[in-house]
């Protein structure tokens, strides 16, 4: 396990890059008519690392269907963020879960996190998954007689997202080797649920393509037992020193006896970091997934 402390907010600062909302659909067919729309030089040694795209958006799209609480079928939607000016052929990509202890949350919330992943070459995504609104439970007790199904429902459909994802790889320019997943509290817990069982793909769409991806980050986690050992690739933690809803001491437990895990720590932080820390997740998620894109 490697281990190093930040204190919340103690990283570098990007310039601004305003997001371009773009349809998807003509963004893909001037792309098939010849280069990509206003390509620009760009220094190959900041891409995945720094903000040097532009990003187009597209909101509400549907990747699948599954079943709620109550029996009626639910539809699925994430929206997608690329990076518009980039004349690469094949792209990473990482799909972004939101929080909100399987109650409430939406994807809208992880909307900066992936615009600017987009602006550093990055095809991303942000995804909806199921919620029991009303129902009494907790995630992070792992006696809870509920949390097993709420947990696995979510994990089945992030995984169908991912499928989508590479689905569309070609139209898309997603390298499907390179599809990793990411996520705050509930989400978090989803996507290394997600990275360590790609055999339980559960049935919520686009059933004919992999669940797999290739590494997951978690942010104020709660982790299951043994899922860090099964994840099929590394595994980043970011979690607050003063979390109180899961403990650093849990994590760091979990995380120590997995090489390939890795914990950063958050000074003072405590479970709810996305705005405190935001721009120490986002430097660190870079830093962790160009590793994984370029071998290095």
């Amino acid at each position: 396990m490697n281990t190093r402390s930040m204190k919340a907010g103690a990283t570098r600062r990007y310039p601004v890059v305003w997001a371009l909302i773009v349809p998807v659909v003509a963004l893909l067919g001037a792309c098939e008519d010849g280069d990509p729309v206003n390509v620009i030089p760009i220094d190959e040694d900041d891409r995945y690392l720094e903000e040097i795209f532009q990003a187009s958006e597209q909101r509400n799209i549907p990747y699948g269907l599954a079943l709620n609480e109550d029996g009626v079928e639910e539809a699925l939607h994430l929206d997608l963020y690329q990076p518009i000016d980039d004349a690469e052929p094949l792209r990473p990509a990482v799909l972004w879960l939101h929080g909100g202890s399987f109650q409430q949350g939406h994807n809208g919330e992880m909307a900066e996190f992936a615009r600017r992943s987009a602006n550093r070459g990055y095809v991303s995504a942000t995804a909806d998954y199921r919620l029991r609104e009303n129902a009494v439970f907790d995630y992070t007790d792992p006696n809870d007689p509920l949390a097993p199904e709420v947990m696995r429902d979510a994990q089945h459909d992030a995984q169908a997202a991912v499928r989508w994802l590479r689905a569309n790889a070609a139209e898309l320019r997603i390298d499907p080797n390179l599809i990793f997943v990411a996520g705050f509290s509930a989400g978090a817990t989803t996507a290394l649920r997600v990275a360590a069982w790609p055999d339980d793909p559960g049935a919520s769409g686009n059933a004919e393509h992999s669940s797999s991806v290739a590494a997951a980050v978690g942010i104020s986690a709660s982790v299951d037992g043994g899922v860090l050992a099964a994840a099929t690739g590394p595994t980043l933690l970011i979690h607050g020193d003063a979390d109180t809803k899961v403990p650093l001491t849990q994590v760091q437990e979990a995380c120590a006896s997995v090489a390939q895990c890795q914990l950063v720590p958050i000074a003072g932080a405590a479970h709810n970091l996305i705005a405190p820390a935001k721009e120490s997740i986002i430097s660190e998620t870079a830093t962790f997934l160009h590793a994984r894109v370029t071998g290095t």
